[in-house]
């Protein structure tokens, strides 16, 4: 078996020196600033300088403390994205005389150093971490917007979440987090327009007041409180999983269906179901988390068609967290990649034993903190679709893509990873199916949330140079989480996230994202995606 150590991002071949210049703010000298200025040293080629602003406009006092009390309250700790490191910036090296290739414009500065190239982070409609922080206290969805004076009608974007959107470190984290990829892959994708010489725009500063700001800090903290209370009285929000028998039509055909609940003991909950059928039994794998050891493990269990189904076992218990147990048959062979961004890898399990007995047989990918790695087999060659956490985002803000010849060969990233920045359209939520003639992408919907929803999209180009999708349909299960779907020999399965304690069947609903006429007339269950079809996709 071959081990591939895989980086986060493909180092791009450049020809020729990159001059590129950071704009900086002497009062604002951020951690986020150093991750950008390190990774954009680490691609041969670049020259990374900076100069300090004239003015300064730093963060108001308010803020400051409202994080300090954050750290206090939530017990935070380790490097966040907003941390002072002015020794290590102060560091860099002045730019050189003459024009730079690049300026990135991190300061608001009137005055910009002179550059082909211009490339201006505005934070929901601000520039600087202040957009941010507005988009908090304004309870708004967040969106990062590059300016590029060289394609200066067409903003780079990305849609990035938080872990909590009422606490607002973990909203700076994230933010500023994704910023940085957004710069990255700005730099290294062609551009068609011509450079202008123009700075991004300058927008007004938000204005709001400190005892605002402070009210909803406390409020926020008082509200958490309070709903922890709610929790312990109610039995607690937890994941379960439900599942359902139906040879002739998946939920995307009946456009509703009931599903029974399964769930975990007092001392676990269970999420991630994947189906598999073998010697006519049917098994539903799952994550099983242990609070007692604060990880996941994966476990498995058998299900029969006359809707009873037997115990629950661990079957692959690993020092580190573990879930997303895909399942699939090649060569003769029951394999298991189950998620272990934990352990910065992307590991192979093969049955010794089915059901019960696996062992690891390799490592396919180091060095990669990746999530719910989902493995297609498309037109010849395989592909992993993977969530990457980067720097302090959360781990549903991004999609990446690897490929190879074999399962265990060489796995390449691809030259645009993360091929998505968007926490409502990133990470994966399921096998790829095929249905209705189209190939289709279950993704989680994390915008509002972890575990919001699922959302199907028609995946439209994948290859070496491309990658496209179309969110097309969408599924509820009313005011329950859901972040996985699967189906599998007539066996449908999905997860679900509330107060589920004590439900014995929930209604789960899809529907299309938008009118579409030839779509609305399609028929026939999910199938398998390509051939041979013995892995890695849902089959009907």
């Amino acid at each position: 078996m071959v081990l591939v150590k895989a980086p986060v991002f493909l180092k791009f071949d450049v020809r020729t020196t990159m001059r590129i210049c950071l704009s900086l703010d002497p009062s604002r000298l951020l951690r986020w600033h150093l991750w950008l200025a390190e990774a954009l040293a680490e691609v041969p080629g670049n020259e990374v300088s900076c100069v300090f602003a004239a003015g300064c406009r730093p963060l108001p006092l308010i803020f400051r403390l409202l994080l300090e009390l954050e750290r206090l309250v939530y017990g935070f700790s380790g490097k966040g994205a907003i941390d002072p490191v002015e020794a290590a910036l102060r560091c860099l090296p002045p730019p050189p005389a003459g024009q730079a290739d690049v300026v990135i414009d991190l300061s608001g500065s009137e005055s910009l150093p002179a550059a082909r190239r211009v490339l201006t982070p505005v934070f929901n409609g601000a520039p600087g971490e202040i957009g941010v922080v507005a988009a908090w206290v304004h309870h708004q969805d967040l969106l990062v917007d590059l300016h590029d004076t060289a394609r200066p009608l067409r903003p780079w974007t990305a849609r990035p979440t938080s872990a909590d959107r009422q606490v607002l470190a973990l909203r700076l984290d994230s933010a500023l987090s994704c910023a940085v990829p957004l710069i990255l892959k700005a730099l290294c994708e062609e551009t068609s327009s011509a450079a202008s010489a123009s700075p991004g725009p300058r927008t007004e500063l938000p204005s709001f007041g400190a005892l605002s700001a402070l009210a909803r800090a406390t409020g926020t903290v008082a509200s958490k409180v309070i709903g922890r209370l709610d929790e312990l009285a109610r039995g607690g929000r937890m994941w379960g999983i439900g599942w359902r028998f139906d040879e002739s039509a998946s939920l995307l055909d009946k456009g509703e269906a009931a599903f029974r609940v399964f769930t975990g003991n007092t001392d676990s909950y269970l999420a991630d179901p994947f189906p598999f059928r073998h010697q006519g039994q049917d098994f539903i794998f799952v994550e099983q988390y242990l609070y007692s050891k604060n990880r996941g493990c994966i476990a498995v269990v058998p299900v029969n068609r006359d809707g009873t189904a037997g115990e629950c076992r661990i079957v692959v218990e690993e020092p580190h967290h573990l879930s997303y147990p895909f399942v699939f048959k090649q060569n003769g062979q029951i394999w298991m990649i189950p998620e272990s961004g934990a352990a910065r890898n992307v590991c192979l399990y093969r049955a010794v034993e089915f059901p019960y007995r696996w062992t690891r047989e390799a490592c396919l990918m180091e060095g990669i903190e990746g999530y719910d790695t989902t493995p297609l087999w498309h037109e010849g060659g395989f592909w992993f679709f993977v969530s990457p956490r980067l720097w302090r985002s959360t781990s549903w803000d991004a999609l990446s893509l690897y490929h190879a010849e074999s399962l265990t060969g060489s796995w390449t990233p691809h030259p645009a990873n993360p091929v998505l920045l968007d926490a409502k359209l990133s990470r994966p939520a399921g096998a790829v199916i095929r249905h209705g003639g189209r190939t289709l992408r279950p993704v989680q919907d994390c915008a509002r949330g972890y575990g919001g929803a699922v959302t199907f999209c028609q995946i439209e180009a994948l290859s070496e140079l491309k990658f496209a999708q179309t969110p097309i349909g969408r599924i509820w299960s009313g005011a329950l989480g859901c972040h996985t779907y699967n189906r599998r020999s007539g066996l449908e399965v999905i997860d679900l996230f509330g107060h589920i304690r004590g439900l014995r069947e929930v209604t789960t609903s899809y529907r299309l994202l938008e009118p579409d006429a030839p779509l609305s007339g399609l028929s026939g269950v999910a199938e398998p995606l390509g051939q041979p079809l013995s892995w890695p996709v849902s089959p009907s």
